[in-house]
């Protein structure tokens, strides 16, 4: 089997972000050490339905310094993006393509910026580098996926991490990995 992909994504996953791009589950976690292709998954994800009018996608750090370092995810987007028709907009760090759908870049730093999405509505949630982030924050974000009854686009909630330095991170571990289930699987 072969993931959707559309011209956006400038190269061929590998075959284990291609088996995390299959998963038709609406929650999974790819995880291991740095340098296996996790944030490549994870922007990859949210530009499969992009050429799908209304389609919403939203990825996550925990800080905005997180997103905006050299070669992490927004700067990985404009190496992916900057030459196509899709079309920047730099106050509110998203992307439009033309059949209207939008990639935007958000952060959670602290415990209460989770509400400032909650008027949003998202059909693909990804978070990089999850185990920095609370669980309160992490389930919060599920309320904000949705979609119209007819949509062809799948509910997404994706994440990504190194394995976790710190014991806040450790929900990360219980959920995905010490209590595996089969509506949450891990890409290890």
């Amino acid at each position: 089997m072969v993931p959707k992909t559309t011209e956006y994504i400038p190269h061929r996953p590998t075959p284990k972000q291609a088996a995390f791009l299959l998963l038709p589950h609406m929650e999974a976690f790819y995880g291991g050490e740095p340098g296996g292709g996790k944030s490549d998954a994870l922007l990859m994800g949210a530009l499969q339905y992009v050429d799908v009018p209304s389609f919403a996608a939203i990825l996550f750090r925990r800080t905005f310094a997180d997103l905006a370092l050299p070669g992490a995810l927004m700067d990985r987007s404009r190496e992916w993006l900057m030459n196509t028709a899709a079309r920047w907009n730099e106050q509110r760090k998203t992307w439009t393509f033309p059949s209207g759908a939008t990639v935007s870049f958000g952060y959670l730093e602290n415990e209460n910026d989770k509400y400032r999405y909650q008027s949003a509505e998202f059909q693909y949630i990804a978070f990089d580098e999850v185990s920095q982030f609370m669980e309160r924050q992490y389930t919060f974000l599920f309320t904000r996926l949705r979609r119209l009854a007819d949509s062809p686009v799948p509910l997404r909630v994706r994440s990504a991490s190194n394995p976790p330095t710190t014991a806040d991170g450790q929900w990360v571990k219980e959920r995905f990995v010490l209590h595996r289930s089969p509506q949450r699987p891990f890409i290890p």
